[in-house]
């Protein structure tokens, strides 16, 4: 399962045009420990560089990923979590980006540090509702 294709965010040369919200998704997974075994041991020196935050969220995502999240780059409960929450179903986090940004649709957020300070604590609210209901 693909979660998230966020190739069409960016121009013809690679740079970004708008940072996919799935990269401020992923950010977060990298901080509450979501990343599959695999994805760690592959990008152990880019999960350190978000940690210092000295990469955004979006340029993780496209370094990373390459503008796919796929069942691979988290764990088992990342995925399920990831399953419910960047999909189609209510909360979700295109409605939160919604309600804490103002931004819908394609006018997604670009994935800054200053967007995921205002979107982590909902994602760990969400987290937290979704394990409550397992």
């Amino acid at each position: 399962m693909i979660a998230n294709d966020a190739g069409w965010h960016y121009a013809d040369d690679g740079s970004p045009r708008h940072a996919p919200y799935t990269g401020l998704f992923l950010a977060w997974s990298a901080t509450r420990d979501l990343l599959s075994r695999d994805f760690k041991a592959d990008y152990d020196a880019e999960i350190q560089a978000l940690g210092e935050r000295l990469l955004t969220p979006a340029r993780f995502f496209q370094l990373c990923c390459d503008n796919l999240l796929v069942d691979e780059d988290l764990n088992r409960q990342g995925n399920a979590f990831a399953a419910h929450y960047l999909g189609r179903r209510t909360p979700s986090l295109p409605e939160d980006l919604g309600q804490l940004l103002g931004v819908l649709g394609i006018d997604e957020p670009g994935a800054s540090w200053e967007h995921y300070d205002l979107l982590a604590p909902r994602l760990d609210q969400r987290f937290a509702q979704w394990q409550a209901a397992q």
